[in-house]
């Protein structure tokens, strides 16, 4: 091989190290621009947030304005208050003239509402010994039936689970409360045999929530880093329905824990995002979360270019989707106007995801997601055509009015400290 052909060689595999690098720059760029409108994190991560500008004097006076309807503290309503205390006046406000005998003519009603004084109820148990004058043993009394078998009641372990397990309190901070508010002295280890207790109890009722949920004929699915349990990396798996939440912590975000959480032969809709490992239920009839997809599009927006082009367009008509399904839902239009208008806009947003994954100006990441969009192309728009299907994963569009029911499914109620 002569000197030109290795140089030709050696340009060959500078311009693929270019190439590489330079997709590697891309994507770390695109990195540093996600935030919580254009990607899956969190608020709280977005760094640098900007405050809104103080506004300035308007020059109106302070309060409501002229015209505005006004809004006062809704009352008690008279079966729910505790205490009522009828308050007369002695005298006439203008003359001092006494009132006594006066009949009542109509009352103002103020209520206030106050905490009790909190003070743990104790309750003390003498376990006496006797013995029998006949055999000469003793025995000691025993514990009534139904009674604690632990130093705390139930209702008070219910509480303290609560803490941990609702408000995600560490150990040490539900102690602080309990003796602060509740006046009970507790050790960590007591605050954590408590949410184990709790846990034990309430295992049934969980359990039959999480299989009533398998059972739902539509269920909207989702899962979250929740820290780490021992060397575990623990995410909130979460299955829910009109009636019913099932929660799982489980220790991984893969095909074994989607199994777990709505059962190895799910045949409803399953809402969700793009997450693979709920690809995997293919019995079930699927629709992508379009809030998610709202938040990639966002990122193409961002990127600019040919990619940005699209992604406004896509925007857009992502715009126009919900409008229609809004529509649908207040019953301004049917069913079948819903399907005959969205025709034009899944045609164009088809169009242009086309044009992101085969444009040569398109970003790497937009390539990607575009092509995904389009390989679960019908998950898109089960919701057109699907009765109880709606376009969203968020939580106000899978509340249907109902009584919901949390179910702390299994290791939900972590018996291990997860924040301590």
């Amino acid at each position: 091989m002569g000197e030109i052909d290795l140089l030709r060689a050696e340009n060959r595999e500078l311009k693929a190290l270019v190439t590489k690098l330079l997709a590697r720059i891309e994507d770390l760029e695109a990195r540093l621009k996600q935030n919580s409108g254009n990607s899956s994190k969190p608020p709280s991560t977005d760094l640098g947030r900007k405050r809104k500008p103080p506004v300035g004097p308007s020059g109106r006076k302070p309060g409501g304005q002229p015209g505005h309807e006004g809004r006062t503290r809704e009352q008690v309503p008279a079966e729910e208050v505790d205490a009522v205390e009828d308050r007369d006046p002695e005298a006439c406000g203008t003359c001092r003239e006494p009132l006594g005998d006066q009949p009542r003519l109509d009352a103002c009603i103020r209520q206030v509402t106050e905490t009790p004084a909190f003070k743990a109820f104790v309750q003390e148990f003498r376990l006496w010994r006797k013995r029998c004058p006949k055999c000469g043993q003793t025995t000691r009394g025993e514990m009534p039936k139904g009674a604690p078998t632990g130093a705390f009641g139930p209702k008070l372990q219910a509480r303290i689970a609560v803490l941990g397990g609702r408000f995600r309190l560490t150990r040490r901070e539900t102690r602080a409360i309990a003796k602060d508010l509740f006046g009970v002295r507790i050790s960590v280890g007591s605050v954590q045999a408590c949410c184990e207790a709790v846990s034990a109890a309430t295992a049934a009722t969980a359990e039959t929530i999480h299989a009533e949920v398998k059972r739902a004929e539509v269920v909207h699915a989702d899962e979250t880093g929740f820290g780490r349990c021992g060397e575990d990396r623990m995410w909130l798996w979460v299955a829910a329905t009109e009636d019913a939440e099932a929660f799982r912590l489980l220790p991984g975000r893969g095909r074994e824990q989607a199994k777990d959480l709505l059962g190895e032969a799910f045949s409803g809709t399953l809402h969700r995002d793009r997450w693979k490992p709920y690809e995997q239920f293919k019995q079930a009839s699927h629709q992508l979360c379009h809030s998610h997809i709202r938040r990639d599009f966002q990122a193409m927006l961002e990127s600019g270019g040919e990619t940005g082009t699209q992604g406004a367009m896509l925007k857009l008509a992502s715009d126009r989707a919900f409008h229609l399904w809004h529509q649908f839902e207040r019953g301004e239009i049917d069913r079948p106007a819903l399907i005959r208008k969205m025709k034009p806009i899944q045609t164009e947003i088809r169009r242009r995801l086309v044009t992101l994954r085969d444009g040569p100006g398109t970003t790497k990441k937009a390539r990607g997601t575009a092509g995904d969009l389009l390989r679960q192309w019908d998950a898109l728009w089960t919701y057109v055509e699907s009765e109880g299907a709606v376009p969203s994963n968020n939580s106000k569009q899978i509340a249907g009015g109902g009584t919901w029911v949390c179910g702390w499914v299994g290791a939900a109620m972590p018996t291990r400290g997860l924040r301590c």
